[in-house]
């Protein structure tokens, strides 16, 4: 048995064993009942982990049995799950089991999934939900992922201006099982047209004196989102408002959706991770173990192969300069150091303005001013690390030819990393493509031909001062 990875104890290490084994042996017995309630007594933070570990045909099993016992128990652990993964989940039943639970799923994370799944297969689920939950999710895809009409749920209290406080109460309280789970902090206020007219915050609701009538405690000029809003604007309105949740309109002004602060914190994040996927060379931005093993090693070959080009073009300057490298044998050694210490560099400035992409700060206008950021950190960390550089060289070799070459090289390519790697998100994404994907191949690229070219140039320039003197 390998040892428990960090920060999960080998007691719960095996613990979990147990549950995985037990879970496994009681859906091969086929005892739906029994599995559910199993199920039940999972802790939230293991019942991803468990059914990671089941094989596929294990989890379709189980994921059947509860969609046609406890659909509301099987969406309630699929949504211990990110998107693509439920999605790839669902994609393993028939569409009728896969309907059953994406009707309990939260409106929004209806389209989230419905949107990862092939068009082919998502009509067949669409076909065979509730009718009205089908066209409730119809109608939200219509929208960008991005969006706030993507992004937006649809159970939300809504009522009259003309309804009576102590009405509005009392509906609460005998439909509570409907509202369970409504987005509750706040009671809208539509016209007879469902044109959004003002928001009632629950808590005036409830201290309201009976008697008085929803419209005199709405507030008529609520914060909104349209359908159409990005996920950067409305991040914006978030930061600026400490709401927890903001009504969505149409574009006649009709009130459509809420969107919660949390699905906005839980898109940025989506997106932050899905960029730091693609920024290690995965295609699409998201994977995991277990998926499919040809869809993986097709995602990782889109990036890999492309690279093959991109590196004989680097180190096809290294043939240029095969006298130098016979006379100074050790710069084979130092010039990958080189090449990889000023990528390193460069990521580093790649990161930070992507970073300043997602948050508005910087865009193509900015290059200069990034150029002028970058510069003088680039200097400082370029001569900082090519003196350490020449200081081993010269301990190591002895030869302070290598050692200028080694040093200077890296100092002067750290400068073009960090320009580089700074200016080119900006310059991808006014281009129109992806700056977490492809910046770093071509950073490394341009980096490692620079490299290459300062180390032995610079060798070259020395070894021919030396022997003209």
């Amino acid at each position: 048995m390998q040892d428990a990875p960090a920060g999960r104890p080998q007691e719960i290490e095996d613990g979990a064993a147990d549950t995985i084994s037990s879970l496994a042996e009681m859906i091969d017995e086929g005892s739906s009942e029994g599995l559910a309630a199993f199920v039940r007594l999972i802790p939230p933070e293991d019942t991803a982990y468990t059914l990671n570990r089941l094989d596929e045909d294990r989890r379709s099993r189980l994921l059947e049995s509860l969609a046609a016992d406890e659909p509301e128990l099987a969406a309630s652990v699929l949504n211990h799950f990110e998107d693509p993964v439920i999605a790839q989940m669902l994609g393993e039943l028939e569409a009728t089991p896969a309907a059953a639970i994406v009707d309990y799923l939260d409106s929004d994370e209806q389209t989230d999934v419905l949107s990862e799944l092939s068009d082919e297969f998502a009509e067949a689920v669409l076909s065979a939900m509730d009718p009205e939950e089908a066209d409730d999710a119809r109608e939200r895809l219509q929208y960008g992922e991005d969006t706030a009409g993507g992004r937006m749920i649809t159970e939300y209290l809504s009522f009259a201006e003309a309804d009576d406080t102590f009405d509005v109460i009392r509906d609460l309280k005998d439909q509570a099982d409907r509202y369970d789970h409504y987005e509750s902090r706040y009671v809208y206020t539509v016209d007879g047209e469902g044109r959004l007219t003002g928001v009632v915050p629950m808590r005036s609701l409830v201290l309201a004196h009976h008697g008085r009538k929803l419209g005199e405690l709405t507030n008529r000029e609520p914060v909104t989102a349209s359908v159409h809003d990005e996920l950067e604007d409305l991040e914006d309105v978030f930061d600026r408002y400490a709401f927890s949740a903001i009504p969505v309109v149409d574009d006649d002004g009709k009130l459509v959706g809420v969107l919660q602060r949390h699905a906005v914190h839980e898109a940025v994040g989506e997106r932050e991770s899905g960029n730091l996927m693609k920024f290690g060379g995965i295609v699409g931005g998201e994977e995991l173990r277990s998926m499919p093993v040809l869809g993986r090693t097709g995602r990782r070959l889109l990036f890999l192969l492309p690279n093959i080009a991109l590196s004989y073009v680097a180190v096809s300057i290294i043939a240029l300069f095969e006298p130098v490298i016979e006379q100074l044998t050790a710069l084979a050694v130092f010039i990958p150091m080189v090449a990889n210490l000023s990528g390193a560099a460069g990521n580093q400035a790649v990161a930070v303005s992507i970073r300043e992409q997602s948050l508005g700060l910087a865009t193509v206008r900015d290059v200069v001013r990034v150029w002028r950021a970058e510069l003088l950190v680039g200097v400082i960390n370029g001569c900082v690390i090519g003196a350490v550089l020449a200081s081993i060289v010269m301990v190591a070799w002895g030869d302070p030819i290598l050692a200028g070459a080694v040093g200077g090289a890296y100092a002067a390519n750290c400068v073009v990393a960090v320009l580089l790697g700074g200016a080119l998100p900006l310059l991808l994404k006014a281009a129109r493509v992806d700056p977490a994907m492809v910046s770093s191949p071509i950073l490394t690229t341009l980096t490692d031909m620079c490299g290459f070219l300062l180390v032995l140039g610079i060798a070259a320039l020395a070894l021919r001062a030396g022997g003209a003197g």
